[in-house]
């Protein structure tokens, strides 16, 4: 059964430039309030695993837009991570470029970035969702069903969401319903039949 818990590797130094954001950038979390006094930060990461902002050399940090698509290459700021831990229900983290809680308290509410290239290798049934996203869904028969529009938690497990002609399926991703994944050629293939609840 595939799982979307990446495996933990080392962190690798990134050959990114600081200066110019890469191309290949996934919001991965958001900054909350200030934490003491010392420029410590809540970051609330997108994932239960937040293993890419773990292991990332640098971050990128921009404002939050209400549609993050539109953040210009130039608003991305980079960050190194000083110290990251889990707090409550949160994460707090530190950065090398902060003096202090001012600091920490001006990027309130900032979005938090990765390159997707910097991410952990994972095994190979192990997926990111940000990998998923467009791939073509391909039913036992040869139907393509549509593409992935995103992923939705749930209680029991993940849940694709595909949007074909006028048609959406919710398809849980789990085995006996998702075959082969295919993320370089973005197909995934699936058990589900045409009629089924859409």
């Amino acid at each position: 059964m595939a799982t979307f818990i990446p495996k933990r590797v080392a962190a690798k130094p990134s050959a990114t430039d600081t200066n110019v954001a890469p191309n290949d950038l996934v919001i991965v979390a958001r900054l909350g309030v200030a934490y003491g006094l010392k420029g410590w930060i809540k970051l609330h990461p997108f994932s239960h695993a937040p293993d890419a902002l773990e292991h990332a050399a640098v971050c990128w940090i921009a404002p939050y837009l209400p549609n993050q698509t539109e953040v210009p290459q130039s608003a991305w700021q980079a960050v190194t991570l000083k110290g990251f831990k889990p707090h409550s229900d949160a994460w707090v983290a530190e950065f090398h470029e902060w003096a202090g809680r001012t600091d920490a308290e001006n990027h309130k509410g900032w979005q938090v970035a990765v390159a997707r290239a910097d991410f952990p290798t994972t095994d190979d049934d192990e997926f990111y969702w940000v990998d998923l996203i467009g791939a073509s869904v391909l039913n036992q028969d040869g139907v393509t069903l549509g593409k992935v529009h995103s992923l939705l938690e749930s209680a029991a497990h993940p849940v694709m969401q595909i949007i074909g002609d006028g048609v959406e399926y919710l398809i849980p991703f789990v085995g006996v319903f998702v075959g082969k994944v295919d993320v370089a050629a973005k197909v995934i293939n699936v058990q589900w039949d045409v009629d089924a609840t859409a």
